[in-house]
Protein backbone atom coordinates (compact mmCIF):
# COMPACT_ATOMS: atom_id res chain seq x y z
CA UNK A 1 0.00 0.00 0.00
CA UNK A 2 3.10 2.04 0.90
CA UNK A 3 3.41 1.84 -3.65
CA UNK A 4 0.32 3.64 -3.61
CA UNK A 5 0.99 6.35 -1.60
CA UNK A 6 4.23 7.32 -4.04
CA UNK A 7 2.32 6.17 -6.93
CA UNK A 8 -0.24 8.98 -6.17
CA UNK A 9 1.98 11.52 -4.87
CA UNK A 10 3.59 11.67 -8.17
CA UNK A 11 0.87 11.80 -10.46
CA UNK A 12 -0.66 14.86 -8.01
CA UNK A 13 2.08 16.84 -6.97
CA UNK A 14 3.79 17.97 -10.36
CA UNK A 15 -0.04 19.07 -11.95
CA UNK A 16 -0.77 21.03 -8.48
CA UNK A 17 1.33 23.93 -10.04
CA UNK A 18 -1.12 24.00 -13.30
CA UNK A 19 -4.18 26.23 -13.70
CA UNK A 20 -7.45 25.02 -14.89
CA UNK A 21 -10.31 27.99 -15.18
CA UNK A 22 -12.96 26.22 -16.73
CA UNK A 23 -14.13 24.09 -13.44
CA UNK A 24 -13.81 27.35 -11.21
CA UNK A 25 -16.69 28.81 -12.30
CA UNK A 26 -18.60 25.83 -11.07
CA UNK A 27 -20.12 27.06 -7.79
CA UNK A 28 -22.88 25.65 -6.44
CA UNK A 29 -25.09 22.64 -6.80
CA UNK A 30 -24.87 18.70 -5.66
CA UNK A 31 -22.81 15.50 -6.71
CA UNK A 32 -24.02 12.17 -6.02
CA UNK A 33 -21.18 9.02 -6.87
CA UNK A 34 -21.06 5.41 -6.47
CA UNK A 35 -17.45 4.40 -5.01
CA UNK A 36 -15.42 0.43 -4.83
CA UNK A 37 -11.96 0.22 -3.22
CA UNK A 38 -9.62 -2.03 -1.77
CA UNK A 39 -7.05 -2.21 0.40
CA UNK A 40 -5.06 -3.53 3.13
CA UNK A 41 -5.36 -2.99 6.89
CA UNK A 42 -2.84 -1.76 9.52
CA UNK A 43 -2.36 -4.35 12.27
CA UNK A 44 -2.83 -2.79 15.54
CA UNK A 45 -3.79 -3.63 18.84
CA UNK A 46 -7.00 -5.25 17.87
CA UNK A 47 -4.71 -8.37 16.50
CA UNK A 48 -2.30 -8.08 19.09
CA UNK A 49 -5.41 -9.09 21.52
CA UNK A 50 -6.64 -11.41 19.31
CA UNK A 51 -3.19 -13.21 19.49
CA UNK A 52 -3.07 -13.43 23.30
CA UNK A 53 -6.70 -15.44 22.68
CA UNK A 54 -7.30 -18.77 24.89
CA UNK A 55 -9.99 -21.28 25.08
CA UNK A 56 -9.49 -21.12 28.60
CA UNK A 57 -8.74 -18.71 31.83
CA UNK A 58 -6.65 -21.46 33.28
CA UNK A 59 -3.28 -20.23 34.23
CA UNK A 60 -1.68 -23.84 34.28
CA UNK A 61 -2.94 -24.54 30.41
CA UNK A 62 -0.69 -23.17 28.13
CA UNK A 63 -1.79 -22.56 24.37
CA UNK A 64 -0.27 -21.64 21.16
CA UNK A 65 -2.14 -19.26 19.03
CA UNK A 66 -1.60 -18.05 15.66
CA UNK A 67 -3.50 -15.71 13.21
CA UNK A 68 -3.90 -14.91 9.47
CA UNK A 69 -6.04 -13.29 6.58
CA UNK A 70 -7.95 -10.54 8.11
CA UNK A 71 -5.32 -8.23 5.97
CA UNK A 72 -6.99 -7.12 2.76
CA UNK A 73 -10.32 -4.99 2.85
CA UNK A 74 -13.12 -4.26 0.29
CA UNK A 75 -15.11 -0.39 0.38
CA UNK A 76 -18.72 -0.40 -1.23
CA UNK A 77 -19.84 3.10 -0.63
CA UNK A 78 -22.78 5.95 -1.83
CA UNK A 79 -22.13 9.34 -1.64
CA UNK A 80 -23.86 13.15 -1.57
CA UNK A 81 -22.22 16.25 -1.20
CA UNK A 82 -22.95 19.79 -1.43
CA UNK A 83 -21.36 21.97 -3.48
CA UNK A 84 -20.79 25.25 -1.10
CA UNK A 85 -18.40 27.38 -3.56
CA UNK A 86 -16.45 26.55 -6.39
CA UNK A 87 -13.85 24.73 -4.32
CA UNK A 88 -16.13 23.55 -0.84
CA UNK A 89 -17.68 20.84 -0.83
CA UNK A 90 -19.99 19.07 2.37
CA UNK A 91 -21.81 15.77 1.85
CA UNK A 92 -22.74 12.49 3.39
CA UNK A 93 -21.01 8.95 2.66
CA UNK A 94 -22.97 5.52 3.50
CA UNK A 95 -21.07 2.38 3.27
CA UNK A 96 -19.62 -0.93 3.99
CA UNK A 97 -16.13 -2.03 4.44
CA UNK A 98 -15.72 -5.66 4.15
CA UNK A 99 -12.75 -7.84 5.83
CA UNK A 100 -11.05 -11.00 4.05
CA UNK A 101 -11.54 -14.34 6.44
CA UNK A 102 -9.35 -13.87 9.73
CA UNK A 103 -8.57 -17.52 10.63
CA UNK A 104 -7.33 -18.04 14.42
CA UNK A 105 -5.88 -21.36 15.48
CA UNK A 106 -5.30 -22.25 18.93
CA UNK A 107 -3.38 -26.15 20.71
CA UNK A 108 -3.32 -26.25 23.92
CA UNK A 109 -1.02 -28.62 25.63
CA UNK A 110 -4.27 -30.69 27.20
CA UNK A 111 -4.68 -31.84 23.61
CA UNK A 112 -7.27 -29.43 22.51
CA UNK A 113 -7.78 -28.10 18.99
CA UNK A 114 -9.61 -24.77 18.18
CA UNK A 115 -10.11 -23.46 14.37
CA UNK A 116 -12.41 -20.51 13.91
CA UNK A 117 -13.54 -18.37 11.09
CA UNK A 118 -14.22 -15.26 12.07
CA UNK A 119 -16.22 -12.75 8.99
CA UNK A 120 -16.27 -9.23 10.04
CA UNK A 121 -18.07 -6.55 8.18
CA UNK A 122 -18.84 -2.93 8.95
CA UNK A 123 -21.24 -0.24 7.97
CA UNK A 124 -21.10 3.31 7.95
CA UNK A 125 -22.63 7.17 7.94
CA UNK A 126 -19.71 9.64 7.28
CA UNK A 127 -20.08 13.24 7.77
CA UNK A 128 -17.37 14.86 5.30
CA UNK A 129 -15.72 17.77 4.01
CA UNK A 130 -13.64 18.39 0.79
CA UNK A 131 -11.38 21.08 -0.40
CA UNK A 132 -11.07 20.70 -4.82
CA UNK A 133 -8.75 22.64 -6.39
CA UNK A 134 -8.11 22.66 -10.38
CA UNK A 135 -5.22 21.33 -11.52
CA UNK A 136 -5.67 21.47 -15.39
CA UNK A 137 -8.82 22.22 -17.35
CA UNK A 138 -10.66 19.01 -16.83
CA UNK A 139 -8.77 17.51 -13.89
CA UNK A 140 -9.13 18.16 -10.17
CA UNK A 141 -7.30 17.47 -6.91
CA UNK A 142 -9.34 17.39 -4.00
CA UNK A 143 -8.62 16.09 -0.23
CA UNK A 144 -10.97 15.58 2.48
CA UNK A 145 -11.63 14.82 5.94
CA UNK A 146 -14.94 13.26 8.00
CA UNK A 147 -16.06 11.04 10.75
CA UNK A 148 -19.50 9.46 11.67
CA UNK A 149 -20.77 6.53 12.88
CA UNK A 150 -20.01 2.41 12.15
CA UNK A 151 -21.74 -0.37 13.39
CA UNK A 152 -19.54 -4.11 12.69
CA UNK A 153 -21.00 -7.66 12.43
CA UNK A 154 -18.40 -10.31 13.23
CA UNK A 155 -19.75 -13.77 13.00
CA UNK A 156 -17.92 -16.63 14.17
CA UNK A 157 -17.51 -20.70 12.27
CA UNK A 158 -15.17 -23.25 13.60
CA UNK A 159 -14.48 -25.88 15.81
CA UNK A 160 -13.08 -27.21 18.40
CA UNK A 161 -11.57 -31.29 18.98
CA UNK A 162 -10.28 -31.88 22.31
CA UNK A 163 -8.76 -35.05 24.29
CA UNK A 164 -7.12 -38.17 23.17
CA UNK A 165 -8.72 -40.92 21.54
CA UNK A 166 -10.83 -43.00 22.33
CA UNK A 167 -12.05 -40.17 24.43
CA UNK A 168 -12.00 -37.18 21.40
CA UNK A 169 -14.82 -34.66 21.59
CA UNK A 170 -15.46 -32.75 18.77
CA UNK A 171 -17.82 -28.98 19.71
CA UNK A 172 -19.29 -26.88 16.83
CA UNK A 173 -18.48 -23.00 17.44
CA UNK A 174 -20.65 -20.32 16.40
CA UNK A 175 -20.57 -17.03 17.45
CA UNK A 176 -23.14 -13.76 16.11
CA UNK A 177 -21.54 -10.67 17.92
CA UNK A 178 -22.57 -7.03 17.28
CA UNK A 179 -20.73 -3.49 17.76
CA UNK A 180 -21.02 -0.10 17.67
CA UNK A 181 -18.83 3.03 17.99
CA UNK A 182 -17.18 5.94 15.54
CA UNK A 183 -15.30 5.92 11.96
CA UNK A 184 -12.83 8.48 10.47
CA UNK A 185 -11.57 8.86 7.00
CA UNK A 186 -8.81 11.09 5.38
CA UNK A 187 -8.19 10.81 1.47
CA UNK A 188 -6.99 12.82 -1.65
CA UNK A 189 -8.10 12.13 -4.64
CA UNK A 190 -7.61 13.10 -8.42
CA UNK A 191 -11.12 13.75 -10.13
CA UNK A 192 -11.64 14.01 -14.39
CA UNK A 193 -14.54 15.04 -16.16
CA UNK A 194 -15.30 12.10 -18.63
CA UNK A 195 -18.59 14.23 -19.99
CA UNK A 196 -20.24 17.10 -19.52
CA UNK A 197 -21.24 16.46 -16.04
CA UNK A 198 -19.61 13.04 -15.15
CA UNK A 199 -16.41 12.76 -13.44
CA UNK A 200 -14.14 9.19 -12.93
CA UNK A 201 -12.48 9.83 -9.51
CA UNK A 202 -9.12 7.45 -8.15
CA UNK A 203 -7.51 8.63 -5.13
CA UNK A 204 -6.11 6.77 -1.76
CA UNK A 205 -8.10 7.03 1.93
CA UNK A 206 -7.46 6.02 5.42
CA UNK A 207 -10.31 4.44 6.70
CA UNK A 208 -10.55 4.11 10.86
CA UNK A 209 -13.45 2.39 12.80
CA UNK A 210 -13.14 2.32 17.18
CA UNK A 211 -15.58 0.00 18.82
CA UNK A 212 -15.46 -0.48 22.49
CA UNK A 213 -16.91 -3.72 22.86
CA UNK A 214 -18.72 -6.45 21.03
CA UNK A 215 -21.28 -8.51 22.16
CA UNK A 216 -24.02 -11.13 21.25
CA UNK A 217 -24.77 -14.56 20.90
CA UNK A 218 -22.46 -17.45 21.16
CA UNK A 219 -22.85 -21.04 21.14
CA UNK A 220 -26.46 -20.58 22.00
CA UNK A 221 -25.48 -17.81 25.11
CA UNK A 222 -24.89 -13.91 25.48
CA UNK A 223 -21.79 -13.68 25.35
CA UNK A 224 -18.65 -10.89 24.76
CA UNK A 225 -14.68 -11.28 24.14
CA UNK A 226 -13.44 -10.24 27.26
CA UNK A 227 -9.28 -9.90 28.09
CA UNK A 228 -7.79 -10.81 31.46
CA UNK A 229 -5.64 -8.60 34.09
CA UNK A 230 -2.84 -11.04 32.17
CA UNK A 231 -3.52 -10.38 28.63
CA UNK A 232 -5.53 -13.64 27.79
CA UNK A 233 -8.77 -12.84 25.41
CA UNK A 234 -11.51 -15.19 25.25
CA UNK A 235 -15.57 -15.71 25.53
CA UNK A 236 -17.35 -15.28 28.57
CA UNK A 237 -20.93 -15.61 29.04
CA UNK A 238 -21.89 -11.79 29.89
CA UNK A 239 -24.01 -14.39 33.15
CA UNK A 240 -21.15 -15.43 34.22
CA UNK A 241 -18.32 -13.26 34.46
CA UNK A 242 -18.68 -12.11 37.93
CA UNK A 243 -17.84 -16.13 38.67
CA UNK A 244 -15.14 -15.45 36.26
CA UNK A 245 -13.36 -12.80 38.04
CA UNK A 246 -13.82 -14.39 41.30
CA UNK A 247 -12.49 -17.72 40.53
CA UNK A 248 -9.63 -16.51 38.41
CA UNK A 249 -9.10 -13.57 40.56
CA UNK A 250 -8.61 -11.36 38.35
CA UNK A 251 -10.29 -8.32 36.35
CA UNK A 252 -11.81 -8.75 32.60
CA UNK A 253 -13.19 -5.64 30.22
CA UNK A 254 -14.47 -6.34 27.08
CA UNK A 255 -11.96 -6.57 23.90
CA UNK A 256 -12.36 -3.52 21.86
CA UNK A 257 -11.50 -2.47 17.75
CA UNK A 258 -9.30 0.41 16.99
CA UNK A 259 -8.38 -0.90 13.02
CA UNK A 260 -7.36 0.98 9.96
CA UNK A 261 -7.11 0.60 6.76
CA UNK A 262 -5.22 2.03 3.91
CA UNK A 263 -7.31 1.72 0.76
CA UNK A 264 -6.98 2.86 -2.85
CA UNK A 265 -10.57 3.72 -4.48
CA UNK A 266 -11.96 4.30 -8.09
CA UNK A 267 -15.58 6.35 -8.16
CA UNK A 268 -18.05 7.30 -10.56
CA UNK A 269 -19.96 10.61 -9.55
CA UNK A 270 -22.72 13.22 -11.50
CA UNK A 271 -22.50 17.14 -10.79
CA UNK A 272 -25.58 18.42 -11.21
CA UNK A 273 -25.41 22.18 -10.91
CA UNK A 274 -27.99 25.15 -9.98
Amino acid sequence: MSRCIVILSILVFPIWFLKGPDLLAEGSGIEFGLRYGAGERVPGRFDGDLKQFSSTFNPLIYSDVSLSGGRNTYLYEGFLRFLLDSRSRFGFVVGRNDWQILQLTEVTNDFYYTKLNSEIYSYHVLAMYHFVTPVFKNWEWENGLGMGFTSADWNIRGYSVGELPPDTQYFNQRGRLRGSGLSYRAETAINHRLYDRTFFQFGLGYHHIAIDRFSGNYNGESSSFYIATNGRVGVVDDTRIIDATVSTAQSFRRLDMNSGAWILYFSVFQRFLD
